[in-house]
């Protein structure tokens, strides 16, 4: 398996902030790993959508994110 880097477009108030959401994804990427849990291509794309199947899930994003 190879590591990729890729670019997602995120909201930002300032190249910091946005700096900031690079580095705790990286971090989570990172952590994942160490413990021998590989965030692949294919798991993210997989997991990402699964926020909406939740109810409870999906009110607490919305809900972190207002």
């Amino acid at each position: 398996m190879n590591v990729y880097p890729i670019t997602v477009k995120i909201y930002a108030d300032s190249e910091q902030e946005a700096q900031m959401a690079q580095q705790a994804l990286g971090q989570f990427v990172n952590d994942m790993g160490a413990m021998g849990i590989p965030v692949t291509g294919n798991k993210i794309a997989a997991a990402v959508p699964k926020w909406k199947q939740n109810a409870i899930v999906k009110a607490k994003i919305i809900e972190h994110f207002k």
